[in-house]
């Protein structure tokens, strides 16, 4: 720790050479450099010092994300929560996790009280319709889809309203740890949820399109459709009619699509920067 405020009082030297030097020995410590580098910015008032902490927190937040979502994707990609909760630390890198786990928890328990074997699958989805958006109020955020504060599952869980992405990816894992067999589809233009014939204990490996028993819409209140009126949809907007329109996805699918759409969001807000760091993790995921 000495070394390290050493390091830090060092920050403010002019020359850029010293500077490269000081910060890779900084960046090299990881994330236990970010507490006493906020606590240098606060005690500093020199522009250049806060400045160069502002960038070096950001890099070892970064690096940290990116080794945690190498690690989520090199494991299989199997928890869609995790997965969830570590690209939202991209906009939020102190994000209280286990917090965010009771909330999603609850909610996954609130569902399972009012479940019982003898449902059908469309009866178990009602359920899940009703509870997550008529006794808890969860809804689609239409205001404006471009906006980057609504793909994030903290905003979501604390405001309870969302875009299509965060709302349909918070029901999935919802449902998967209910055991039901519900997938998610990258369909162009929006973004929805299926119900499989997989068997309750299924893998990620997704099956066929036709394993599909029905899609589902969390964002209109988890309407329940057709592989027709997907097929009219796409042809009223005039878009390609491309296989992964129908297909079940994989996780790494599905967080590959909040990641594009979180970037078009960023580079419509003129956030160029963020917009540039979500090409890598679209890389990881790819």
């Amino acid at each position: 720790m000495e070394h390290l405020n050493l390091l830090i009082h060092l920050l403010d030297d002019p020359d850029q050479e010293a500077f490269r030097q000081v910060s890779n020995e900084i960046l090299t410590l990881g994330l236990p450099a970010v507490e006493p580098l906020e606590e240098a910015w606060f005690n500093t008032n020199d522009k250049l010092t806060r400045q160069r902490i502002e960038e070096l927190v950001h890099s070892i937040q970064f690096d940290g994300l990116y080794s945690d979502l190498s690690a989520w994707v090199a494991g299989g990609g199997k928890d869609l929560l995790r997965g969830f909760l570590i690209i939202s630390r991209f906009q939020y890198p102190t994000l209280d996790e286990e917090k965010l786990m009771q909330q999603v928890n609850k909610l996954t328990r609130s569902v399972w009280i009012e479940l019982n074997d003898n449902l059908t699958s469309l009866e178990k989805i009602k359920v899940l319709n009703h509870v997550l958006f008529t006794a808890h109020k969860l809804g689609g955020e239409i205001g404006d889809i471009h906006i980057p504060e609504h793909f994030f599952l903290n905003n979501l869980l604390q405001s309870k309203r969302g875009n299509a992405v965060a709302i349909g990816i918070l029901y999935i894992i919802i449902a998967q740890r209910l055991t039901m067999p519900v997938k998610g589809v990258d369909l162009t233009g929006n973004f929805i949820a299926c119900f499989t014939h997989l068997p309750a204990e299924f893998e990620n490996d997704y099956k066929p399109q036709n394993e599909v028993k029905f899609y589902i819409n969390p964002f209109a209140g988890g309407a329940v459709f057709t592989r027709k009126e997907i097929m009219l949809y796409l042809e009223k907007a005039e878009m390609d009619v491309i296989s992964a329109c129908f297909e079940p996805a994989d996780n790494k699918t599905v967080l590959q699509r909040w990641c594009r759409d979180l970037m078009q969001a960023y580079i419509d807000s003129g956030v160029k920067d963020k917009a540039r760091e979500l090409r890598t993790f679209i890389r990881i995921l790819g």
